[in-house]
């Protein structure tokens, strides 16, 4: 199929900002993710230097056990209404289906903290975690209206919003001497109150100007488009945590509180890599559409130089610098902790590689196809840490990220090669 000369004339004024806005709202972008990951950095470092001993473990295996579930109860909905050029489902629809899969998700990280032969203060950790993580689900899909009329300095605003409170109230309620578990619902109140003052009015005023009505497919319908990509990115959740589910096993949860702040360091360089392929959305739904698989090959190709060459200026900082780096956030017990970090560090960068892949894969609707990236991903994290973790321990658990990322890496290229062919053009 031949290219469209303009495949932005018809879109409506808010979504053609969105897609020629892409270095201005990318910029955003950029610096909402930078300050936010660097909040939960600090987060991190608030816990190891004004925490109990054994804090910075008991929040590390909070992290790990509620993620996946609230990952699953996204659904996604937030990248599925931003690039819903079509209006198939009312906004109502979006909004009820994200309040059902989220009250789902929080019983089940509630029944996981009972199931915890644990301490209660630790059982509360886990409880006061998926509270704050529930009203996170809430903020990001009114993020998805920012992202869908090209607002993303408002995206950008609210997650250092978001970041700065939370490691404020962190802080504040661990200097003050409060348990670990007040200080997190300190932070799930920051959060609740950035959603009510901030979020909502925004996202409020951008739908009442171009309202999108909907076909009339109801709850059922998009709860089945949207399965498919919560399926994926609960795998995807549970390959990014599996290697701390094998250090907290295999080494101890002394053992998951060094491990874990690491791993955050590659969190902050993933904002680079969304920054760079979040506001392109509406542009490779757009491309998908038209039938332009050269299109969307070639900007893919564009985002990957990007991202992936960020992620290799990453890997020389950590060989370079890596362990007195770490060390200096948070203590001398980090000072030799160099390899660990460079494999996390190229975990990150093949990740980085793979965000445009899989967003461009559900731009061109390629859904069920993403199951089969993230359990290749899954599967060679699972051998490779059971196969390492024993014997080289941290280190073991860093490199089964790489095997893990390498394999999912390879399945969506392929994945999206077959898929873009089938729409035309050559590479």
């Amino acid at each position: 199929m031949a290219r469209a000369a303009n495949p932005t004339a018809t879109l409506p004024p808010a979504e053609r900002l969105a897609v020629r806005g892409g270095s201005r709202q990318g910029a955003w972008t950029l610096a909402g993710r930078l300050v936010y990951g660097a909040c939960q950095l600090g987060i991190l470092v608030a816990i190891t230097h004004l925490g109990q001993p054994g804090d910075i473990g008991t929040f590390s295996l909070a992290l790990a056990l509620t993620a996946p579930p609230m990952v699953f109860a996204n659904l996604q909905l937030r990248t599925l209404f931003a690039t819903d050029v079509g209006d198939r489902f009312a906004w109502s629809t979006y909004a009820r289906l994200r309040g059902l899969a989220t009250a789902a998700a929080l019983l089940v990280c509630v029944g996981i903290a009972a199931a915890l032969d644990a301490p209660a203060a630790s059982i509360a950790v886990v409880v006061a975690l998926a509270l704050a993580k529930a009203t996170e689900t809430s903020a990001d899909l009114q993020h998805g209206v920012f992202q869908r009329h090209g607002r993303m300095e408002l995206f950008g605003r609210s997650l250092a919003l978001r970041g700065l409170g939370s490691v404020g109230a962190i802080a504040a309620a661990l200097a003050l001497g409060l348990p670990l578990w007040l200080a997190v619902t300190a932070m799930a109140a920051v959060w609740s109150a950035t959603l009510l003052a901030f979020d909502r009015p925004h996202a409020r005023r951008l739908r009442a100007r171009t309202p999108a009505v909907g076909s009339g497919d109801g709850i059922g319908a998009l709860a089945l488009a949207g399965l498919p990509l919560g399926t994926v990115f609960l795998l995807d959740s549970l390959h990014q945590n599996l290697p701390r589910y094998f250090v907290e096993a295999e080494l101890g949860n002394a053992a998951l509180g060094l491990f874990t702040p690491m791993a955050y360091l590659v969190t902050i360089g993933s904002a680079f890599a969304f920054a760079v392929a979040a506001p392109a959305a509406p542009k490779l739904a757009r491309l998908a559409r038209a039938g332009d698989g050269a299109g969307v090959r070639a900007l893919v190709r564009r985002m990957a130089l990007r991202t992936g060459g960020l992620g290799l200026a990453g890997v020389a900082v950590a060989a370079l610098a890596g362990g007195p780096l770490v060390a200096s956030l948070y203590g001398p017990a980090w000072l030799h902790t160099t390899p660990t970090l460079v494999a996390l560090a190229i975990a990150g960068t093949l990740h980085f590689v793979m965000v445009p892949v899989m967003l461009a894969l559900t731009a061109s609707r390629a859904l069920i196809v993403q199951l089969t990236c993230y359990l290749a991903a899954l599967g060679g994290c699972a051998i490779a840490c059971a196969a390492w973790v024993p014997s080289l321990g941290s280190t073991g658990a860093a490199l089964g990220s790489v095997a893990g990322m390498a394999c999912g890496l390879l399945t969506a290229v392929v994945a999206l090669l077959r898929a873009t062919r089938t729409r035309g053009g050559a590479t």
